[in-house]
Order: structure tokens, then C-alpha cells, then sequence
């Protein structure tokens, strides 16, 4: 139930829906056309405008951490999310949460981790029949990555579960290892929490940054863009789930 709420929230609070929402109630409520249509007009011109979105990311998210500057880990956790249905279903499809694989085999190959454990069952309210973690296993498999170097989580729904259900693997394979936890730096603050409250002691790396350096040109202060609204849906998605979390107590 908690699982469906939260998606349900968080579809709600969409700009796009927001937006629609405010254009609707101008039109059907007549004494309040004036308040709703400049509050539909506020919020499309706010959503849109990449100045203020990109500078909100920017204090969202945690800073980059140089790869020289790790100590080496026993295992690097990968939080899933990053797999898309899209058929054929002949190869593993990625969406652009794909660093959060890519930068840990890097570290892999680097030496940072020796372990890559792979946290995802599904996330889709509709559960598919393969988990991500066992499609994410084939892609390691073909960069050339020792099964015996590989541990897969596949029952998690969302970043509690990944916390849980990590946790029972860790405890009993590699306990009181240093673990480092890999996942976008937008979710960071979330899934560190949700680590540590059940009692895992990691650090992290964020990848996948959505910001961009500060830019005072006509197209990012003026002119409105899709690229503003698509960062703060996942800006309100993360605010969302720490305040849901908070409720339940998994952080």
C-alpha cells in the first residue's frame, strides 16, 4: 500500500499535472477563473524556466567525488532504476540513469571495489517477470566481470527495500566490510539514509549529474524549456520520498 501511495503522490504533484490542473479549475470554476489562470500561468512560467530549476539541482545535489580520492572497498552497492522495458528484449535497454552501472565497473576496473552487488527488483507497479538486478548481471557478464565477483539483490521494489534486503546479503557474505553505495546524485540523501537506518555504514558516490554549470544566457534565463520541467520532476520526486520516508520512519 505504502508502494502505491507514494507513486500516486508523486504523480499528482507533477508540474505538468499541476499545470493542467490549475487551467481546469479556471475553467470550471467562474469565480475563481482570474486566481486559477494566473496561478496555472506562474506555475507554467516557473517550471519551464531552466535558471531556476538548474540552480535548485545544484544545491540538491552532493558534489562529485574524485575516483584518486576513494580508498578501496570490499563491495560497491549499485541501486537500480536504470532499466526500461523497451522491446526486443534481445539486450539489456538503459535509461539515463545508466552511470549509476557504468561509473561502478569503472570503479571495478580501477580497483575501488572489489565486489559489485546489484540492488533491484522491480520498481514498476506492474512487476516484470525478470528483475533488473539479473539484467544488469548479463551486462557486467559481457564487459567481462567474474561471476564470483557479481552478488545480485532481486527482490526490491524501492530504496528502502534495496537498504533492507542489501543489508541480509552483506550481514552474511562480507559483515563489517567497508561497502561504498553508488547511485544518482539526486538520490543520495535518500538512499544513504535508508542505508543507515538499517544499520549499514556506507559512503557514497553520486553519479548521473543532472545540473549544469551556471549559465546567464537568453535560452536559460527567458526562454521557457522541457529540460526545466524534467528537473523538477525528479526534484520533487526526491523531496516526496524523504518526506514519505520520514512518516514511515525508513529514514
Amino acid at each position: 500500500m505504502f508502494f502505491l501511495l507514494s507513486k500516486i503522490v508523486y504523480y499528482l504533484l507533477m508540474p505538468v499535472t499541476l499545470i493542467v490542473l490549475a487551467f481546469l479549475l479556471s475553467w470550471v470554476l467562474k469565480k475563481y477563473r482570474k486566481l486559477f489562470w494566473y496561478l496555472g500561468m506562474f506555475m507554467l512560467l516557473l517550471f519551464t524556466n531552466l535558471f531556476i530549476s538548474n540552480a535548485i539541482m545544484q544545491w540538491w545535489e552532493v558534489d562529485p567525488t574524485p575516483i584518486e580520492s576513494l580508498p578501496k572497498y570490499k563491495v560497491g552497492i549499485v541501486l537500480g532504476g536504470i532499466t526500461s522495458d523497451k522491446e526486443p528484449r534481445d539486450r539489456v535497454h538503459m535509461t539515463g540513469e545508466a552511470d549509476r552501472l557504468l561509473h561502478a565497473l569503472q570503479l571495478y576496473r580501477e580497483g575501488k571495489v572489489d565486489k559489485i552487488l546489484l540492488s533491484g527488483g522491480s520498481g514498476k507497479l506492474l512487476v516484470d517477470s525478470v528483475s533488473e538486478a539479473e539484467l544488469l548481471k548479463k551486462v557486467l557478464e559481457l564487459s567481462k566481470v567474474p561471476k564470483r565477483d557479481i552478488l545480485i539483490e532481486n527482490r526490491s521494489r524501492n530504496t528502502r527495500e534495496n537498504a533492507l534486503f542489501s543489508a541480509e546479503i552483506l550481514n552474511e557474505k562480507y559483515p563489517n566490510e567497508t561497502y561504498l553505495l553508488i547511485t544518482s546524485a539526486t538520490h543520495i540523501r535518500r538512499a544513504e539514509a535508508c542505508f543507515r537506518n538499517v544499520g549499514l555504514d556506507v559512503d557514497t558516490f553520486g553519479v548521473g549529474f543532472r545540473s549544469e554549470e551556471t549559465k546567464f544566457t537568453p535560452d536559460v534565463l527567458i526562454i521557457p524549456s522541457s529540460a526545466a520541467i524534467g528537473q523538477w520532476e525528479v526534484l520533487i520526486k526526491e523531496m516526496v520520498g524523504i518526506l514519505a520516508y520520514s512518516i514511515a520512519g525508513y529514514i
